[in-house]
């Protein structure tokens, strides 16, 4: 029997093991849930509790369109004399693994700002490389527990055939892995918050595991020159203790 690593075990059990929850709505952060004794959230009731706690206007149906609609007017983004930026709120942040800063530990809002979202997209035009690009946009849902804000995911796919930051067409078939992405809405319709990239199975596609920009850039040949963009091996110490892990006697 092959030996799970001590981290992968650790993360077996927080996904498998549940506290007894109340049976009745309670108080989370300041979210409702309604659960049963199981763990499953109700999730009709916990997302009408959540809209009548914060008294958020935009009917969930209502929010996945406009979600969508961003989506539609962002392929304008590289003109900025025909997009319209009002789509994004002044207080507007971009978050991805590996942008925006370092992860706040005392909940400072971290992110790059609306001016700066759209200068960094306006330098870096992936079509260029990638005229076929297609991210299978899918699965559109609202939080229920924040109910002005929609996830949703893609499996992109793409061919390069156009030249990537001075690199040559490989014509090479790309098939990125599922990556999660969210738009959360101020009452107005606005995007405050922007969440792209966050990979979810880092088994999937043909690009080393790796989503967004940095997958593109490796999977083509071409990978940033930092550890961010190369397929995940784990720090030294972490290997280590995987080593570890398989001298210890299995039990029987």
């Amino acid at each position: 029997m092959r030996t799970l690593s001590l981290a992968a075990l650790l993360s077996l059990a927080g996904s498998f093991q549940h506290a007894t929850p109340l049976r009745r709505p309670h108080t989370l952060r300041a979210l409702l849930e309604v659960t049963d004794q199981y763990g499953f959230v109700d999730e009709a009731a916990t997302l009408q509790a959540n809209r009548d706690r914060t008294g958020f206007p935009i009917a969930p149906d209502d929010l996945i369109a406009r979600a969508k609609e961003v989506i539609v007017k962002n392929q304008n983004l590289q003109d900025p004399a025909v997009f319209d930026d009002s789509i994004y709120a002044d207080n507007f942040r971009f978050v991805a693994p590996f942008v925006g800063g370092a992860t706040s530990t005392t909940g400072e809002k971290i992110g790059f700002t609306k001016a700066e979202f759209l200068a960094s997209l306006r330098s870096f035009d992936l079509l260029k490389a990638f005229p076929n690009l297609n991210n299978r946009y899918h699965a559109f849902r609202v939080d229920v527990f924040e109910p002005n804000r929609v996830w949703f995911q893609t499996r992109a796919k793409a061919t390069h055939t156009g030249e990537l930051m001075g690199a040559a067409a490989t014509g090479k078939a790309l098939e990125l892995p599922p990556e999660a992405l969210s738009m959360t809405f101020n009452e107005d319709g606005q995007v405050e918050l922007f969440t792209v990239g966050y990979v979810i199975d880092r088994t999937a596609g043909n690009t080393g595991g790796l989503g967004g920009a940095f997958g593109y850039f490796w999977g083509t040949g071409n990978p940033l020159p930092f550890p961010e963009c190369q397929p995940f091996k784990g720090s030294l110490q972490l290997r280590l203790l995987g080593a570890l892990q398989k001298l210890l006697p299995t039990p029987e």
